[in-house]
């Protein structure tokens, strides 16, 4: 959880305390408090991955309440520092003259019995919002600036939008992410992280590789990705785990099928079949499988409707002289 990389002071304390407590509780609630703290710390020092958090987090109604307090807690003392601005959350009393290592000694013993603040504090200050979608799904995801994200099927959309920055996760599939009407953001993608400034954009991620292409928009630099680079619409920054970022344009025609699955279709612009039926496979809880080698090499275009694979499954029989069988699974394609 924590990659490594050493927690703040203060807030490794608060872990330590709390940790002091778990001998003395059967039931095990210290122990949550506890792994809560651990999970605060990391989270603050950028050290943990989000989507694990919130699947921690969201695996028992336990563990969200635990993290509610822990969070609660922390923010009513830094509220209560010299010079802080933001009210003090209802907590147990904390003496404004108190230092924060005081207060995070008595915390140790008292945070069992203590009545804090709700779980929406706790997601506000340090968690993650999260959006999914299942294999064939699509979803519009407002955001709180404004902004709008779709997900396309089987994706996961993390976000964290505070006063100073704007942070996106895209952990898994593909989202069109519409700027145009919010601010600047940061995306994470696979182990990059990209500046986005106004714009609509596409981002997907699979095995190995994040792309990002500027749909509409102004160019923008990329910093920290490569230096001297710069995205223009109908262009994309493609990020792969073993190589450096590389910039790849496109037609406005292939941009245009790259967004069909917003209108519920997918265009194919020549493409093997075996790379088709795999774009068309991620929309599918009843795939299709290429069985004969020539065939999958074989060439293919059209536009068709992602509910309606047997329109791909005709088009390929009758244009490329394919047989179609039905298989408990799916579908197979064979000549």
């Amino acid at each position: 959880m924590n990659g490594g990389r050493s927690m703040p002071d203060d807030r490794a304390l608060f872990a330590d305390l709390l940790q002091m407590t778990i001998s003395k509780d059967p039931l095990g609630q210290d122990a949550l408090i506890a792994e809560a703290s651990r999970w605060l710390a990391a989270l603050d020092a950028g050290s943990a991955r989000p989507d694990e958090f919130e699947a921690w987090r969201r695996a028992d109604p336990a563990r969200a309440v635990a993290y509610a307090r822990v969070a609660a807690s922390w923010e009513s003392t830094a509220a209560a520092q010299p010079g802080a601005t933001q009210a003090p959350v209802a907590a147990a009393p904390v003496p404004t003259t108190a230092g924060r290592r005081q207060w995070l000694k008595a915390a140790a013993v008292g945070l069992p019995v203590m009545l804090l603040g709700s779980g929406f504090i706790a997601q506000r200050a340090y968690a993650w919002d999260n959006a999914t979608t299942r294999v064939g799904e699509k979803r519009r995801v407002p955001l709180p600036d404004g902004s709008v994200a779709y997900l396309n099927t089987d994706s996961s959309l993390s976000w964290r939008f505070t006063t100073e920055k704007r942070m996106l996760r895209l952990d898994r599939g593909e989202m069109a992410l519409d700027l145009r009407h919010g601010g600047a953001a940061l995306l994470h993608a696979k182990d990059a992280v990209l500046p986005l400034a106004p714009g609509l954009f596409d981002a997907r991620v699979d095995a190995g590789q994040a792309e990002l292409t500027l749909v509409d928009g102004a160019a923008m630099q990329l910093p920290g990705i490569a230096k001297g680079m710069m995205l223009q619409p109908n262009m994309a920054i493609i990020v792969d785990e073993d190589r450096a970022p590389r910039l790849m344009a496109r037609s406005t025609e292939q941009v245009q099928s790259l967004m069909a699955w917003r209108a519920g279709e997918i265009v194919f612009l020549d493409q093997s079949v075996a790379d088709a039926t795999a774009d068309f496979n991620r929309h599918l809880t009843r795939k299709i499988k290429v069985t004969n080698p020539d065939l999958a090499r074989e060439k293919i275009g059209g536009r068709f409707d992602l509910d309606r694979p047997d329109q791909f499954l005709k088009a390929v029989s009758l244009s490329l002289d394919a047989r179609v069988v039905t298989t408990p699974d799916g579908y197979e394609l064979t000549r």
